[in-house]
């Protein structure tokens, strides 16, 4: 009997159902499929983003890296890590104010209102892009996990794989996604943890990996230290427009929830972000010549079938909790930002059949391009490096009154479509796409906003009246609750 297998199936059926008993609590709108008509607690909100920065494609990746670079590795979740602090600190307030005064439910909306309908179209583009990305490593990554059990052709497995995250997504929106990804947390930690204890039982202990393993594989900023900078401030500013961030705050129930959620899921992946990496790190002692990609599973069945079937639901659990959810957000935007926009009079119930269909869509566009990709964290890389271009632009545009409509319509523009042509023409010259992105950006938007006759941009005036009623609320919120003691 094939016990780790079994056990992948029998998880997979189980988060299905709870995902199947959510759907069918209740009558389902359009936005309370899209963002649970801001019923989120904070201990919903922690595995939601913990999901986000755990996702399958980046543990296994962060295995594979580990096995051929090291330690290293960790930078794409500390670098997450750091992009949900920024978040918090910068621009949850933004996005809730956004919210309560205009009704905006996606990152291209707020964009509207804080510049113009040509930032909306721009952001639009680089969400649907971002998230394509995010997704297309998933089925891929549950592919090269289940084939070796089953013996199937990985391509094909892929396929399927896909065709049930849709069913998953279809099911339970954004209510769902959160209970489901409760149960997802807790079984990556605990499977991790145990793989990480065999594997370093099975290397001779991390004295004996500090003694053979190259002195590099210990090294936090290799393979350079410009590439690693880039990774992590790329990762961390792009959180500033991060799909997944701004659904999370408006469907909190409280901007307190919020908070506490962000910066609980922060807190908890900086040390889980090292376990793949140093299972991966003891595999190049105990497995040489195994194939990267596969090196988590190889030595996680290394230690016995249990531990093996552990591991594969913890990987599963990583893969099943961000799959769904970048699909989620993809058409939620899609949503709010084209159909709702061409379709202005459209009924809910239209609204929600576009975005279901959307689901569908975009899963099979985003599973062809996984299956053509070449590296898993060099397409999460690339997918936080262009948006990141969007979060410089907000952030200036928030301190900065003069900021034009304009200014950050060319600058978004230009500096997005360098960071996507830069990741596909291979890096050249070893250059991250962030440094050219963003140097362009800066240099676009300060130009052409000091060109600009308004002393305060329209937009500016906009968010202000924004932050000015949200404040306001607060206080009266503050006021009411003191009187009520």
């Amino acid at each position: 009997m094939n016990i780790p297998l079994a056990m992948l199936v029998l998880y997979i059926v189980l988060t299905v159902g709870i995902g199947a008993v959510v759907a069918a609590r209740g009558k389902v709108s359009s936005r309370q499929f899209l963002t649970a008509q801001g019923n989120l607690a904070w201990y919903m909100i922690v595995p939601l983003l913990f999901a986000e920065m755990m996702a399958g494609a980046a543990t296994i990746g962060k295995a594979a890296t580990g096995f051929t670079t090291g330690i290293s590795a960790v930078w794409v979740n500390w670098g997450m890590s750091i992009g949900m602090i920024v978040f918090i600190v910068f621009a949850a307030r933004f996005y809730r104010a956004m919210h309560r005064k205009y009704d905006i439910l996606s990152v291209p909306e707020a964009f509207r209102f804080m510049f113009d309908e040509r930032c909306r179209a721009v952001m639009l583009i680089i969400v649907v892009v971002t998230y394509c990305f995010l997704y297309s490593s998933q089925p891929i990554s549950a592919a090269a996990l289940i084939a070796p059990m089953t013996g199937l052709d990985p391509t094909l497995l892929a396929w399927m794989v896909s065709a049930l995250f849709i069913l998953v997504t279809l099911m339970g929106g954004m209510r769902g996604l959160a209970i489901m990804n409760i149960v997802h947390m807790v079984v990556m930690y605990a499977g991790l943890v145990v793989a990480t204890s065999g594997s370093l039982n099975m290397a001779g202990g991390l004295a004996v990996l500090q003694e053979q393993l190259p002195s590099s594989y210990f090294d936090l900023l290799q393979p350079d230290p410009w590439s690693t900078l880039a990774n992590a401030i790329g990762i961390g500013i792009s959180f500033l427009a991060a799909a997944t961030m701004v659904t999370a705050s408006i469907s909190a129930r409280s901007a307190r929830d919020m908070g506490i959620g962000a910066w609980g899921a922060a807190a908890i992946v900086i040390p889980f972000a090292t376990l793949p990496a140093i299972i991966g790190m003891c595999g190049v002692l105990v497995m040489p010549d195994a194939d990267p990609n596969s090196i988590l599973f190889s030595m996680s069945n290394a230690q016995g079938p249990v531990v093996g079937g552990v591991v594969s639901m913890a990987i599963a659990a990583a893969i099943w909790s961000s799959a769904p959810a970048a699909l989620l957000f993809v058409s939620n935007t899609l949503t709010q930002d084209f159909y709702a926009v061409v379709r202005p009079h459209s009924t809910d119930r239209q609204r929600l059949a576009f975005s279901r269909l959307m689901v569908v869509a975009l899963g099979i566009v985003s599973t062809w391009l996984g299956l053509n990709a070449s590296s898993i964290l060099g397409q999460l890389y690339a997918a936080f490096q262009i948006r990141s271009v969007v979060g410089v632009v907000l952030l200036v545009a928030m301190v900065w009154p003069r900021v034009s409509s304009t200014a950050a319509f060319w600058s978004m523009l230009g500096g997005g479509a360098i960071a996507a042509i830069w990741h596909f023409a291979g890096n050249p010259w070893g250059v991250e796409p962030l440094w050219p992105a963003c140097g362009f950006t800066i240099v676009v938007l300060g130009a052409l906003t000091l060109v600009s006759r308004q002393q305060v941009s329209e937009g500016y005036l906009r968010y202000k009246a924004a932050r000015d009623e949200l404040a306001e609320a607060e206080g009266r919120a503050v006021r009411e609750r003191k009187t009520s003691r």
